[in-house]
């Protein structure tokens, strides 16, 4: 679903590959110890190879009020820190909506499905980051 930003200039549709790419962008931050992945845990590929079509269907955003909430898929790697990747990729997307969106609030959930040693140990975890408008 694509977002829209109102302006005195007219209105600006960001469309889903800008957020895919976002998305992207977070993760490569984490130094190869996040993989994007589907809600079943299947990885979607190395970071560093994965574009925006890889990712569409595999996250989730939705503007509901003053608000957008994006919900996202990832396999961290075991022996990884939830809660420094965690921090990492959310404060990385949360700066760029920002940018993008000063007047509208944030709900950022990333879903660790699963953790990735030689194979892939499912996991149910949810890191989750709120934070209000800039302006």
């Amino acid at each position: 679903m694509s977002l829209t930003v109102r302006t005195n200039l007219g209105n600006i549709v960001v469309n889903d590959n800008v957020i895919a790419k976002m998305i992207i962008k977070g993760a490569e931050k984490s130094g190869e110890k996040l993989f994007l992945s589907n809600s079943k845990g299947k990885l979607l590929g190395a970071v560093s190879r994965i574009n925006a079509g890889d990712l569409a269907g595999n996250y989730v955003i939705k503007e509901i009020d003053a608000a957008y909430y994006l919900d996202f898929y990832a396999v961290i790697r075991f022996g990884a820190s939830i809660s420094a990747v965690s921090k990492i990729v959310l404060d990385s997307i949360e700066e760029e909506m920002h940018e993008m969106f000063p007047e509208k609030a944030g709900h950022i959930t990333l879903h660790i499905v699963g953790v990735k040693s030689k194979q892939i140990a499912l996991r149910n975890i949810e890191v989750k980051r709120d934070y209000e408008a800039s302006r």
